[in-house]
């Protein structure tokens, strides 16, 4: 009897074991891909020289954002800190469910660098242990360089 429940104890703790390594497995993974969505979110913003946070559904650096989630499979949300504006999967304004958040930050304004602006990226990823599904959501956030013509409302600011 007694090497029965020995043998249980052990099962029990190769179990736990298993699950812990399986959980840093997926949070590792999903920290990598949040890194590399943020990554993708920045250059796209500094290759378009800035973003459109006012309207988005015809701005070209959230729709190749959007173009790029949609290939990366990327499907983790959040709730945006207050001061950022959140998009979901498609595009569209949404803080409380967003894909990724962004704000548009300004430098000191000074006469040698009139205009300088830059942006400011949160992304998601979340602990998804197999058996207790999603337990943890944490950020990743990020800047863009400084940007001298950065985009406010559609028009190119000077």
């Amino acid at each position: 009897m007694r090497e029965a429940i020995g043998g249980t104890w052990i099962f029990q703790i190769v179990i736990f074991f298993v699950l812990l390594f399986t959980g840093y497995m997926c949070l590792s993974i999903n920290q990598s891909k949040a890194f590399n969505v943020k990554n993708t979110i920045i250059k796209a913003i500094e290759r378009e020289e800035g973003a459109d946070l006012a309207s988005p559904e015809n701005d070209p650096a959230i729709l190749k954002i959007v173009d790029y989630l949609k290939k990366a499979s990327y499907r983790t949300t959040g709730r945006c800190p207050e001061g950022y504006s959140g998009f979901n999967r498609e595009g569209q304004l949404d803080s409380r469910n967003a894909a990724f958040c962004i704000a548009k930050q300004a430098t000191r304004n000074n006469a040698e660098l009139p205009d300088m602006s830059y942006y400011r990226v949160v992304v998601f990823y979340q602990l998804d242990l197999p058996i207790f599904r999603s337990v943890f959501n944490f950020k990743i956030s990020g800047d863009t360089k400084i940007l001298s013509h950065s985009k406010n409302s559609g028009v190119m600011q000077r």
